[in-house]
């Protein structure tokens, strides 16, 4: 899991949302803004994932494969279209966020 102070808040996620750049693959995409530091929010919407439970697994999961591929100096916003995370997908579009 992402420590707390390598996560954002909610009304940091709105302003993302309002003003990011974006970033898409087939199964992920990525909103993102440029920052002094390296901090990031997963979202799996309940048209991914029913159950609060897999919803939970899906960001939990998303968010320790995410730990070590944070791209530096980038506030980014995580969505994951699909109930599966696949890790080669989410380095590829990290790697376009650099």
């Amino acid at each position: 899991m992402l420590p707390k102070h390598k996560r954002l808040t909610a009304a940091e996620v709105r302003e993302i949302l309002k003003s990011g750049r974006s970033a898409r693959s087939s199964t992920l995409s990525a909103k993102y803004v440029p920052s002094p530091s390296a901090r990031a929010a997963v979202v799996v919407s309940k048209k991914v994932a029913k159950t609060a439970v897999l919803r939970n697994k899906l960001r939990r999961a998303a968010y320790d494969a995410l730990g070590p591929l944070l791209p530096a100096q980038k506030n980014i916003v995580l969505f994951l279209h699909k109930p599966a995370l696949d890790i080669h997908e989410l380095t590829s579009l990290c790697s376009k966020l650099s």
